[in-house]
């Protein structure tokens, strides 16, 4: 509730308040977030902040503070500002893109679940806190044992449930014996199914069972679903995912 009123009061133009989150934004963000280049969310574009807004503000607030793997987006979106000054610029953003009262409790409610990994948010494509049979379709693994893993027999999984079904997955993946030739083929044959992945630009390479991913992607969105392309790939002991959002660096 604290977060709406100070949300309420930034588009009321609270003189005080806005003053100095627009200074830190136009000297530490408005290069990408002014003409919405490099991937970030066009500050304006109100559809584009109220569906980021779906993952809550504290999603909003981590990724500005920790930095988007994949992406443009450095740690304290490499500004010397304090965590505190760097939250009140993102309320500054969301404030002038003017989301709707609705989106903006909506937020407030997904962040009340209290749901912090960032690849279970990505996947509750409809924002209940909950993992379904059909959010899970694109990952065959996980969904044939999805019985195995839902303790509460509830027909899907909750956070705590989903991290202990990757825990155990990736421990029973990392105990099969496969040689790097192996692994190799089956990561190459992984990615080819990964639509928009140009193998020209971007490729896997595997050393003693760990997998690099690496190279230039158009989107980040595609370096996120090369990882989960091959992270079930019998094996595989660790996997880095290097690839670079092509979009940061102006290319199509």
């Amino acid at each position: 509730m604290a977060r709406l009123l100070l949300l309420l009061l930034l588009l009321c133009s609270a003189p005080v308040l806005a003053q100095v989150a627009a200074r830190h934004y136009t000297s530490a963000c408005a290069s990408c977030h002014l003409p919405g280049i490099h991937g970030a969310p066009r500050v304006g574009d109100t559809a584009e902040w109220e569906r980021r807004l779906r993952s809550g503000f504290n999603l909003l607030y981590r990724n500005t503070i920790e930095g988007v793997p994949n992406t443009a987006m450095l740690p304290l979106g490499g500004a010397s500002l304090s965590e505190a000054e760097l939250r009140a610029v993102v309320d500054y953003m969301i404030a002038a893109s003017a989301p709707s009262a609705t989106a903006l409790a909506e937020a407030a409610r997904y962040d009340r679940l209290g749901i912090t990994d960032r690849d279970f948010i990505r996947q509750d494509r409809n924002h209940d806190g909950m993992l379904s049979r059909t959010e899970l379709a694109h990952d065959p693994v996980l969904a044939q044992n999805l019985a195995r893993f839902d303790v509460d027999g509830d027909d899907s999984l909750n956070e705590r449930e989903y991290l202990q079904a990757e825990a155990v997955l990736t421990r029973e993946r990392a105990a099969v014996k496969a040689e790097d030739a192996v692994i190799d083929a089956a990561v190459r044959k992984a990615l080819s199914g990964v639509k928009g992945i140009d193998f020209q630009y971007a490729g896997a390479e595997v050393r003693d069972g760990t997998v690099i991913l690496k190279g230039i992607v158009s989107h980040a969105v595609l370096a996120l679903q090369a990882g989960d392309a091959v992270k079930r790939i019998a094996g595989i002991r660790r996997i880095e995912n290097r690839l670079v959002s092509g979009d940061q660096m102006g290319w199509d």
